[in-house]
């Protein structure tokens, strides 16, 4: 559990850090890219790793989605992800041994746009970072999650590039 800084006797709780500007590398689009892809017509997934407003590192990941889940036994790998529980412990503990912080997610909406599902944001948390390719159309959507648990909303961010896009670089 995280605890508000003390500054002069004072509590200051901890905001979650909404940037306007989501900073990636070309390299890891690429990633994402072709990890994404892969797993159509599923959704796919990744974890983004780095510091505030900026990725340093995507950890792609596997759908983990169980099909017949009780409470909506219609949802299926090609409308929903999840990411098994023993992968995000392991890249949060890789994350802190970088003094980097476990972001959010990327996935994929194989049939919809690039905006959040209400499936997204139950399962989001405050300040989390959403990056989601679309399909029909083609293309990329970034997203802040701002508000409380169970009432988020999504905060658009722009996605500006950097480095060259080249894979290894």
């Amino acid at each position: 559990m995280e605890v508000g800084n003390e500054s002069a006797g004072q509590v200051i709780e901890p905001q979650p850090v909404s940037p306007a500007l989501l900073e990636l590398n070309g390299h890891w689009l690429m990633v994402l890219e072709r990890d994404l892809r892969s797993a159509w017509p599923n959704e796919g997934c990744a974890l983004l790793l780095g510091e505030p407003g900026r990725v340093h590192w995507v950890w792609p990941c596997l759908n983990a989605w169980q099909p017949g889940v009780p409470e909506a036994p219609e949802l299926s790998r090609r409308n929903r992800f999840s990411i098994d529980p023993a992968e995000l412990v392991t890249a949060q503990r890789w994350c802190r041994d970088r003094h980097w912080q476990l972001l959010g997610a990327a996935h994929s909406h194989p049939t919809g746009p690039v905006m959040p599902s209400a499936e997204d944001l139950n399962w989001g948390w405050p300040g989390a970072l959403m990056l989601i390719r679309g399909y029909a159309p083609l293309a990329w959507g970034a997203w802040s999650l701002q508000g409380e648990q169970g009432r988020l909303q999504a905060q658009s961010l722009r996605l500006q590039l950097t480095g060259d896009g080249h894979l290894g670089k």
